[in-house]
């Protein structure tokens, strides 16, 4: 007891504590003043959706788009920085919350959050008011696992055959009840109770992958400091990373989601998840919840998460395989021998530094100037001067129509319409300029039809009449009657 007491205390020491709050990007997140508006992006793009990585300018544009919403309304801007510079502060070591890469044969760079930024997300969206607890059902599968436990290690053939005597003796009282009309069916409460453990359960799965995949990065990074830091021979080097057949493979982690991965690309798992969790939907007490279809492909978005981390696994294999190739351990050596260099000179000049120094840098790149880039010659023309009397015209047309260009960012509009559906299944385009009036007139609502018309998303109804006011440039109003237009929520 008092080794576990102690054990206790060193995981939540006041040292521990205060370092986890200066260094772990989760604590920074929820203890960040801008955390509502972060939390919240971060959320609407990465886990809601399920998305694993957006290229870096869909996700300022994004971005942009929710900062316009929020400032909207508003005398002084809540959120005055560009989209870029958030997300790249976002992804910097100060926070943590975004990490910033580049796919294989991309050359724009990629955003995904981080699992511990997911983390802190997921913790919020606990702190919502449930409508009840499932203490059964979760006592029911402590029972259950502690049970598999026991019997899945028991060594002695006779306590396992004993074992599974009781549970046929059990099965067959409940054959002979069934046979006698005696069926104990579960009420509504514990159907729902059970689903909401269910839906729960599947959802943590998604926002494990991501912390399964950081996991994996840690690996690999312990092992590429390993190499750079081997001073011995190469076969030596290989004997020591392959020696278990692959490092990160054959690691708890990578042994675990190997038995994740093959259960669940299983033919017949995913045949019977399929069917049991359609005849779980089509229950009365389920659809009452009204939180199925968050549940309903829950299997492929599993498969498609899992399908990510198997990539990554791969990239980082044989990238590793790369690394402990000769010429790179070379490069890698000469590397460390001028960091070393340098950070001896810093050393040495740590106590008196120079009061006034400059530092150089020749071309970073070539000039390449081709022949062929140079225009050909082109003689110059003579302007033809004429005299001719111009006749004076009639019309009074003022030269500001010339001038006056309208420009609608269909994009905006599309942000808009999301925006309104995540606090509702279904809008019609009236309440949506309800909500947004127009500002560029006719032209905006015709980019609305044509957004409308465009998408999966949009129903028209041609026998609902609807109208759409507006005020054009003079300040008269305006009207326009129209087809219903309802956007749905996918």
């Amino acid at each position: 007891m008092a080794q576990q007491k102690t054990e206790f205390s060193e995981h939540m020491s006041f040292e521990f504590l205060e370092l986890l709050r200066k260094k772990n990007p989760a604590w920074r997140l929820l203890t960040s003043p801008q955390a509502p508006f972060v939390a919240s992006f971060l959320y609407r793009e990465f886990i809601a959706e399920n998305k694993r990585q957006i290229a870096e300018q869909e996700l300022i544009s994004r971005l942009e788009g929710f900062i316009e919403l929020l400032n909207q309304g508003r005398a002084d801007s809540l959120f005055p920085r560009s989209g870029r510079e958030y997300l790249d502060d976002w992804a910097n070591d100060e926070h943590g919350w975004l990490r910033k890469f580049y796919p294989p044969g991309q050359d724009e760079p990629y955003f995904d959050v981080t699992s511990l930024a997911q983390k802190a997300i997921e913790w919020l969206l606990s702190l919502r008011q449930q409508v009840f607890i499932g203490t059964e059902s979760r006592l029911i599968t402590v029972f259950e696992l502690l049970h598999q436990i026991v019997e899945r290690s028991e060594t002695d053939p006779k306590l396992r055959l004993a074992e599974l005597e009781r549970r046929k003796a059990e099965i067959e009282q409940e054959i002979s009840r069934v046979q006698k009309g005696q069926v104990e069916l579960l009420d509504e409460t514990q159907i729902k109770e059970r689903f909401w453990q269910a839906m729960t359960t599947a959802r943590e799965i998604l926002a494990d992958f991501r912390a399964v995949e950081q996991n994996f990065r840690e690996l690999d990074r312990g092992m590429r400091e390993r190499i750079a830091t081997w001073g011995r021979g190469k076969g030596e080097l290989l004997e020591s990373i392959f020696e278990k057949q692959d490092g990160i493979a054959q690691s708890e982690q990578g042994k675990s989601f190997a038995a994740f991965w093959k259960f669940l690309m299983s033919s017949a798992y995913q045949d019977d998840f399929k069917s049991t969790l359609d005849k779980v939907l089509q229950m009365k007490a389920v659809q009452e919840m009204g939180r199925g279809r968050n549940i309903r492909y829950i299997h492929h978005d599993w498969v498609n998460a899992g399908a990510h981390v198997q990539e990554t696994v791969a990239a980082l294999s044989q990238q590793l395989r790369r690394y402990v190739d000769e010429n790179f351990l070379e490069e890698e050596r000469r590397i460390n021998q001028l960091v070393r260099e340098i950070e001896g000179k810093a050393v040495a000049i740590r106590n008196t530094p120079p009061s006034d120094w400059s530092m150089e840098i020749d071309g970073v790149k070539p000039e390449i100037n081709l022949p062929l880039d140079r225009p050909l010659f082109s003689p110059p023309q003579r302007p033809e001067l004429k005299d001719d009397i111009m006749d004076a015209g009639s019309d009074d047309v003022p030269a500001e129509a010339l001038f006056s260009q309208v420009y609608v960012d269909k994009e905006k509009l599309k942000d808009r319409i999301g925006y309104l559906l995540q606090s509702q299944d279904r809008i019609s385009l009236s309440q949506i300029i309800g909500h947004f009036p127009l500002e560029l007139g006719l032209s905006e609502l015709i980019t609305y039809l044509v957004i409308a018309s465009e998408s999966s998303q949009a129903a028209f109804h041609p026998d609902e009449l609807e109208e759409v006011f507006w005020q054009d440039e003079t300040g008269t109003r305006r009207v326009a009657k129209l087809a219903k237009i309802i956007f749905q929520r996918v």
